[in-house]
């Protein structure tokens, strides 16, 4: 019931009013409170600031005489601006002709949506007919049937984020328990936008750490082929053997199922698998005759100075004790520790294999290429043994039809 001034009264107990009254009474309530369960249940699935408006405003506008419900921003431009955000209902089209304001010195700023956002409370026009600060759109409510309407401020983290509008076609459709529904689903909207925007920042904060790592990655990755070269230059009878070798272990690795980031650690490692041959002397290493036991052991020595040079380097993984084991052998006759079996990691195992299919597929100084079938047939003698024997079948996975191996290894 109204007052003569148009206000609402305090709701009288049930008992107290007239058995057609409290119908309309429990009616109002059941449509408000229909609306305020389906709202709220849009708002627990909703992902996104379009989703939440469109899913919560169709949830109200689908409940008893609700017509339409919008949602709206309080701009902080010079006519302070209430920019519609979305809204559903059978009048939606009513948001595409209304200028709406939360300025007081403003006469669209008068309607229950600015009025809610500078109180910072509950409006409601109990009949758009009669309501005098609902003037300026009193002729366009008439062609969608708007009889009343409620406006509740929806609040920000430090200012007011902006205001949610439910419309009826019925005049006083809002009493006192209405507006504390809808008062409370408006706040329940301002914890949804809230956290979708915490949701939106920390989105954004790791997809520029993605960004960064993967540029981080790229920079690493791009050291890592410098150093490569650096070292080839000195030997030109073994360039584009770590090129290669990557190459080959990488495919290995993926037969074995890896993804991309062991892929790609195991790709670096392979790039400076011979970086201690820096400080092996250059005539060494192009010596086109047998070296002899103490030219031997010097070369032999640049899997632990790969090791030395490497360990320092900040790595996300650990490639520099990759580097240090590439030549150790199942069988604990290889260098520079003697690692047997499991001692070896397998990362390291990975890069023996390749090294040696590539070592003896390619020309050397000392020698010519045995090529490509002498070389699987070798590390086929020595799985189990030397080679583990998985990666050795990995290997030989990558002989196939579109002779992928034999690519990997005529690559430049």
């Amino acid at each position: 019931m109204n007052n003569q001034d148009g206000s609402l009264n305090p709701l009288s107990e049930p008992g107290n009013l007239p058995e057609s009254e409290m119908v309309v009474k429990l009616k109002k309530r059941d449509w408000a409170l229909s609306a305020f369960s389906e709202a709220t249940a849009a708002l627990a699935r909703a992902e996104s600031l379009d989703l939440l408006i469109k899913e919560v405003c169709s949830a109200i506008a689908t409940q008893g005489p609700y017509i339409l419900a919008w949602v709206g921003k309080a701009e902080n431009d010079l006519n302070k601006t209430i920019r519609v955000l979305g809204g559903a209902g059978s009048a939606i089209d009513y948001v595409d002709n209304i200028a709406v304001s939360w300025s007081e010195t403003n006469i669209t700023g008068n309607g229950p949506a600015g009025s809610c956002i500078r109180e910072n409370k509950p409006i409601v026009v109990i009949d758009s007919e009669l309501d005098d600060g609902f003037v300026a759109w009193r002729e366009l409510a008439r062609k969608y049937s708007i009889r009343s309407a409620i406006g509740c401020p929806i609040q920000g983290v430090d200012q007011p984020f902006g205001c949610l509008l439910v419309y009826s076609k019925l005049p006083n459709a809002f009493g006192l328990e209405e507006v504390v529904l809808f008062q409370s689903l408006a706040k329940e909207i301002g914890f949804g936008l809230q956290s979708i925007d915490r949701q939106h920042i920390l989105d954004d904060q790791i997809h520029k750490k993605e960004i960064a790592q993967e540029q981080l990655s790229d920079a690493l990755k791009a050291i890592i082929e410098a150093m490569a070269r650096t070292m080839e230059w000195r030997d030109p009878y073994t360039a584009g053997h770590q090129k290669r070798v990557a190459l080959i272990a990488t495919a290995i690795a993926r037969k074995l199922g890896w993804n991309n980031e062991p892929v790609q650690a195991l790709y670096m490692a392979a790039m400076v698998h011979d970086i201690g041959k820096v400080a092996v002397p250059s005539e060494i290493l192009t010596k086109p005759t047998r070296l002899s036991d103490l030219e031997m052991k010097m070369v032999q020595e640049h899997a632990e100075t790969g090791y030395q040079i490497l360990k320092d380097i900040p790595f996300p993984w650990p490639i520099a004790e990759w580097v240090r084991q590439h030549h150790e052998r199942l069988d604990g006759s290889g260098y520079p520790w003697g690692l047997k079996g499991d001692q070896i990691c397998l990362e390291a195992r990975i890069l023996a294999v390749a090294d040696t299919i590539e070592a003896m597929a390619t020309h050397r100084p000392y020698r010519a290429a045995r090529g490509l079938i002498t070389a699987m047939q070798e590390i086929r003698s020595e799985a189990g043994l030397l080679l583990d024997p998985q990666v050795v079948d990995a290997a030989f996975q990558l002989m196939d039809a579109e002779g992928t191996l034999e690519q990997l290894i005529a690559s430049k």
